[in-house]
């Protein structure tokens, strides 16, 4: 099992890497007007570059079989859904309107599942696991983009269309040229090209992160305030950090999985609420400041417990190097 000291230096660098993209919104060093560039940059070139990278050309993956896949993204959606039914019943208790108890379930039931669980799991494991990790974003992705967007705009939207996108079509382009046995490998620069390119993903993304959070910092008002802001708080860090993580555990504990899933699922259940939902609720008429109270109460307490979690996670499910 990975120490304490090694989990909390894969973890440090994440949120430190966050804090400094928060500071460089703050000094105008990165402009919000940058930001749709950068992120057109990131989703259709060094995202995409670093999915190559660890499935096309990892010749681990190179035997990855339709089973493991729709069993990886098949847990992916499952928990995500999941996460979202448990939540939408606790918002009742806490919120008065729709958008709120929406955007609530919404928030609280999606886990950061990219950007800061990537370079945990590349830190802490080999790029099998990491592969895994790219597959089980994939029922992410749908579930969100169908169930959370459905949930969130009480059935008004139609952002499935949202699915089209570069770093899904290029995960299920590694993983059909995997299973098929026609990937090949590329003239050795050409794979260090993509390899660089694709090591420019995370810390930029995580740089963006941190701009958004000043920005939503800067934006929210106190507009829609709940009946019970504490008890808002501590739900959402109950829901999202305790109760649906020992749903995942329990379950990566019990079903007959590989050992690299059983991995990814310990560091998913470890994650904050992902920051994206704000954006959602801003873009679908959600309640942005529900989405952001869940963000920063959850995103605070994982900061410390993030080791912690991984450590017992990956002791109670077998899961241990």
């Amino acid at each position: 099992m990975p120490a304490y000291s090694t989990i909390l230096n894969a973890c440090l660098p994440v949120f430190l890497i966050i804090g400094v993209g928060y500071l460089v919104r703050r000094l105008r060093v990165l402009t919000a007007e940058a930001d749709s560039t950068l992120l057109r940059l990131s989703l259709n070139l060094l995202y995409p570059a670093f999915i190559i990278d660890h499935l096309l050309l990892d010749d681990a993956l190179a035997d990855t079989d339709l089973a493991a896949t729709a069993t990886a993204s098949g847990a992916g959606a499952l928990f995500i859904l999941f996460g979202f039914g448990i939540a939408y019943l606790a918002s009742r208790w806490i919120y008065t309107s729709a958008p709120q108890r929406q955007t609530f379930a919404v928030t609280v039931g999606l886990q950061n599942y990219g950007f800061i669980p990537i370079p945990i799991v590349l830190a802490l494991f080999d790029d099998h696991t990491v592969g895994v990790l790219l597959t089980h974003s994939i029922g992410v992705e749908i579930a969100l983009w169908t169930v959370g967007v459905i949930l969130i705009t009480g059935g008004k939207a139609r952002a499935w269309r949202n699915l089209v996108n570069g770093p899904i079509i290029t995960t299920l382009a590694c993983l059909s040229a995997n299973a098929l046995g026609i990937a090949s490998s590329p003239p050795p620069f050409v794979a260090t090209a993509i390899t660089m390119l694709g090591d420019c993903a995370i810390p930029l993304n995580l740089l963006l992160v941190g701009a958004t959070i000043r920005d939503l910092f800067r934006a929210s008002t106190p507009d829609h305030i709940p009946r019970r802001p504490v008890a808002s708080a501590a739900t959402a860090i109950f829901l999202r950090l305790a109760l649906i993580p020992a749903v995942i555990l329990l379950c990566a504990r019990t079903m007959p999985i590989s050992i690299e899933l059983k991995r990814v699922l310990v560091v998913q259940a470890a994650m904050p609420c992902a920051v994206f939902p704000i954006i959602l609720a801003r873009r679908y008429g959600g309640d942005a400041g529900t989405a952001l109270r869940a963000v920063i109460a959850t995103s605070a307490v994982a900061a410390f417990s993030i080791p912690h979690a991984i450590i017992f996670g990956l002791w109670f499910t077998g899961a241990t190097m």
